[in-house]
């Protein structure tokens, strides 16, 4: 199976909420309690993803990993920090979100995606990029540091009755012109 990395499109709003919701139930089955993980909705995933190109801002980057059949089997998106991870990541950017299904991970897909987002960071001045993980989460994790993330702040939240911590990861950035 080929896979193309592309930006994406707002006719891809429904393949990006359908991977976002099997993406999650996919990666946190192990660290999530089933009943937070059968509340995603493809839905709320679309009315979400569609505000993003009912706004778009020219720093922020949304990329799709999509089969030859046209498929779209995973997407990566990030942009400048938001308000409410300026404090706790302590960068000038962010990821919001990374996510592959299961079939398509460790081939080089999720590392080309990252790739693509951190090198239009970087060509907009970013000079750092942070993210949030489940700390659990040691795949994850490990793809981050193997991309040159270091591990950093911790926090936890509350996800629908079950307490989940996070760890940050950091990414430094030489601005391209």
């Amino acid at each position: 199976m080929t896979v193309h990395v592309r930006e994406a499109v707002e006719g891809d709003v429904e393949g990006i909420a359908r991977v976002h919701v099997q993406g999650w139930r996919e990666s946190y089955k192990d660290f999530l309690s089933p009943e937070a993980l059968a509340g995603l909705s493809v839905e709320e995933r679309m009315r979400m993803w569609q505000g993003v190109f009912a706004q778009p801002d020219p720093r922020a980057k949304l990329l799709i990993a999509k089969t030859d059949a046209g498929e779209i089997v995973g997407f990566a998106r990030g942009g400048p920090i938001r308000r409410e991870s300026a404090d706790s990541l302590g960068t000038e950017a962010e990821i919001f979100a990374i996510y592959l299904l299961d079939k398509v991970k460790r081939q080089g897909i999720g590392r080309r995606l990252m790739r693509g987002v951190l090198d239009h960071l970087s060509r907009h001045g970013f000079r750092s990029v942070g993210l949030w993980v489940l700390k659990d989460n040691h795949p994850a994790r490990r793809f981050y540091e193997a991309l040159g993330g270091t591990p950093g702040a911790e926090q936890s939240f509350d996800l629908r009755g079950q307490i989940v911590a996070e760890i940050a990861y950091r990414f430094d950035l030489t601005p391209q012109p």
